[in-house]
């Protein structure tokens, strides 16, 4: 019996590590301002935190289980991005969507995906060609069944897939960091905007020029389309109250 007690309390022992080894296995090394940044980053692009609201500090410690400290840590990483501003005695405030700023970013985006474009099309990676295919395919189906938020979902993933196409890795970060800011623009104003059936049609030059190898033709109707993408967003946008976009604490005209 006693040698019965022994085996069973080994198995036992046995079983635990195994338990314990498997969470480690699922568990992020990363430091925990790193594990939760992604997320409240994707909340203020996603507009669940307004421009010139306050960050409820109290509120996102309890959602992700964590002290002030790595919050802290992330609103700092948040200020240097331009996506909050720390006031003393109040904490982190989404900063405005200014009409001037906007406009500049959206320029340089513009310049960025030309060039992906224009690269993608004349050197035609197999990879990158089959996932703007396949996101456009899944866009025209979003837009056709009035998928609204699947269908702005997917049109950053294909602008994001024409971009990664080129294997330029300083390219990519520079896209990825403004347009944290111009899809944060983009999402407010297409959630006061109707979805048409015919949205995914304003790719179809994109693609069709990218796929028949036209490298000027692919930059040229990149550059026509967010033409009219900044056109719709900086028009959507200045006609805000300038009491939510023109923040006295960031210095803008009232």
């Amino acid at each position: 019996m006693a040698g019965r007690g022994k085996a069973q309390g080994k198995t036992s022992t046995t079983h635990r590590k195994a338990e314990a080894g498997s969470r480690m296995r699922v568990v992020s090394k990363e430091p925990i301002h790193e594990q939760i940044l992604p997320h409240i980053r994707r909340d203020i692009v996603l507009n669940r935190w307004a421009p010139d609201e306050r960050l409820p500090e109290m509120e996102l410690c309890e959602e992700f289980g964590v002290s002030r400290t790595p919050l802290r840590d992330v609103l700092k990483i948040l200020e240097v991005e331009g996506l909050v501003t720390l006031v003393p005695h109040i904490g982190a405030i989404v900063t405005p969507l200014d009409p001037p700023d906007l406009a500049e970013k959206l320029e340089v985006m513009s310049g960025l995906e030309q060039m992906s474009a224009r690269k993608v099309a004349e050197w035609q990676p197999p990879p990158a060609i089959r996932e703007i295919e396949r996101l456009h395919k899944a866009m025209a189906g979003a837009a056709k069944n009035g998928q609204t938020s699947k269908y702005y979902s997917l049109n950053d993933e294909f602008h994001r897939a024409i971009v990664l196409g080129c294997d330029n890795n300083t390219l990519a970060k520079m896209h990825e960091t403004i347009m944290w800011h111009v899809s944060r623009a983009r999402n407010y104003a297409n959630e006061r905007e109707p979805l048409t059936k015919s949205a995914a049609e304003h790719h179809d030059a994109i693609v069709e020029r990218i796929l028949a190898g036209d490298p000027d033709g692919a930059a040229r109707a990149m550059r026509e389309h967010l033409n009219e993408v900044t056109h719709t967003v900086l028009a959507r946008i200045s006609k805000e109250p300038d009491s939510r976009f023109g923040s006295a604490m960031t210095g803008s005209a009232a």
